[in-house]
């Protein structure tokens, strides 16, 4: 699994109100040009469904299979060969607290898929954190 962690100076709480929100990611991550819930409307839980575009990658939809509200979610995402699993978990720190963001491949593609995506996966792990910490951070 690739990982990135990041302290950042704000309450999870804060944080949460960005990583949790994920309809507006489009508007927020430089790592996502379109989010769209493909499963109806109401509150995200296990099971939601979200169509994703992102740069330079296949459109993906992922579907929520851990969801703890300020702390912690997951989905995956299968495309032929290969099911893309990503992590998205916040822990209190002295600091405020700290997120730590990761992907996984699974199937039988994996081990093309990883060393075709791995920088590129590293570096949007990277905005992605850069981002939500600047936004919660900026929150007052």
């Amino acid at each position: 699994m690739l990982t990135i962690e990041r302290v950042i100076h704000a309450a999870r709480n804060h944080v949460w109100d960005f990583l949790g929100d994920l309809e507006a990611w489009a508007g927020m991550l430089p790592t996502v040009d379109e989010i769209e819930r493909v499963d109806g409307v109401g509150p995200i839980a296990v099971g939601s469904r979200f169509r994703v575009r992102q740069p330079g990658l296949a459109e993906a939809t992922y579907e929520i299979t851990e969801w703890q509200p300020g702390r912690a979610f997951t989905w995956q995402a299968p495309l032929r060969g290969v099911r893309t699993v990503a992590t998205h978990h916040l822990r209190d720190h002295d600091s405020g607290s700290e997120l730590t963001l990761g992907i996984a491949w699974h199937g039988p593609l994996a081990g093309p898929v990883r060393l075709t995506f791995r920088r590129k996966t590293l570096r949007f792990l990277d905005a992605e954190a850069a981002t939500l910490a600047r936004l919660a951070e900026a929150r007052p």
